[in-house]
C-alpha cells in the first residue's frame, strides 16, 4: 500500500508540473496573440490615420536625487501626411496655475514659445529625424510593423487609462541612441480606436515622464495656421 501511495504521489507531483508547464505555455501564447492583436489594430489604423487632436496632461516626475513632479495641462494636434508628422501642443495651465506655452513641430524644425519669458526657442532636428520620428509616432498614425521596426515590443496586459481597457506595451529601444534618451517606453492603447490613450516615458536615471491623453477625436478637420508659431513682436528669439 505504501508503494502505491508513493506512486500515486509521484504520479501527482508529475502532473502537477506538466498543468504548470501547459499553464504558462498556454500564458505565452496568450500573451504572443495579444501582441499580434495590438500590432495589427496598430497597423488598421495607421493606414486610416490622418490627424488627431486631444487634451493632454504632461507630468514629468522626478525620482531622483528628490522627489518632484510638474504637471501641465493643455491640448494636443497631431497630422501625418506624405510620410512626416507635424504636432502642436498648447500648454494653459501648470500645476494649476494659469500659463501661456505653445510647442510646434513641423519640416524640422521645433519651436517653444513662453508668453511669461516673451522668449521663443528654436531648434532643429537635422540628422536627428528618424529618432525624433520614433517618439512622434508612439500611438498616433505609427502602425505595428513601424513599432517592431524600432522597439522590442512586449505585451503586458490589459489596464483602466482615462475609463478605457486599453492595451499595455512595454518598448525597449532598438537604436542604442535612441536608449540613452529613452531606455523604457509603456504605451496605452485603446484597441477601439487605435491610438495611444497614455505614454510613459522612462530616462536612465529612472525618472519618467507620463502622457495622459483624454476626448481624442481622430481625422478631424485641422486648419491650416495649426502648425504656424508667430509670436508677437518683441518677443526673444533663441536659435539652437
Amino acid at each position: 500500500m505504501a508503494v502505491q501511495a508513493k506512486g500515486r504521489m509521484r504520479k501527482a507531483v508529475v502532473l502537477c508540473a506538466l498543468l504548470a508547464i501547459s499553464s504558462g505555455a498556454s500564458r505565452t501564447a496568450a500573451a504572443a496573440g495579444d501582441l499580434a492583436s495590438v500590432l495589427a489594430r496598430l497597423d488598421a489604423s495607421a493606414a486610416r490615420f490622418k490627424s488627431a487632436q486631444a487634451g493632454i496632461v504632461w507630468d514629468n516626475v522626478q525620482t531622483l536625487p528628490i522627489a518632484d513632479s510638474d504637471k501641465q495641462v493643455g491640448t494636443l494636434i497631431i497630422d501625418r501626411a506624405n510620410g512626416q508628422v507635424r504636432l502642436a501642443v498648447h500648454l494653459t495651465a501648470d500645476n494649476g496655475r494659469p500659463i501661456h506655452k505653445d510647442l510646434v513641430y513641423a519640416g524640422g524644425t521645433g519651436k517653444l514659445y513662453d508668453a511669461l519669458l516673451k522668449q521663443m526657442q528654436v531648434f532643429q532636428v537635422g540628422n536627428k529625424q528618424a529618432q525624433l520620428d520614433t517618439f512622434l509616432t508612439l500611438g498616433f498614425g505609427g502602425s505595428g510593423k513601424d513599432l517592431e521596426k524600432s522597439w522590442t515590443v512586449t505585451y503586458q496586459g490589459t489596464e483602466q487609462a482615462d475609463g478605457v481597457a486599453a492595451a499595455k506595451l512595454q518598448l525597449i529601444p532598438r537604436d542604442p541612441e535612441v536608449a540613452k534618451t529613452a531606455p523604457r517606453v509603456l504605451l496605452w492603447i485603446d484597441m477601439d480606436k487605435g491610438v495611444a490613450v497614455k505614454q510613459q516615458r522612462f530616462d536612465a536615471s529612472g525618472n519618467y515622464v507620463i502622457f495622459a491623453y483624454s476626448d481624442i477625436k481622430t481625422n478631424v478637420s485641422i486648419p491650416s495656421n495649426a502648425f504656424t508659431l508667430k509670436p508677437p513682436a518683441g518677443t526673444e528669439i533663441v536659435n539652437h
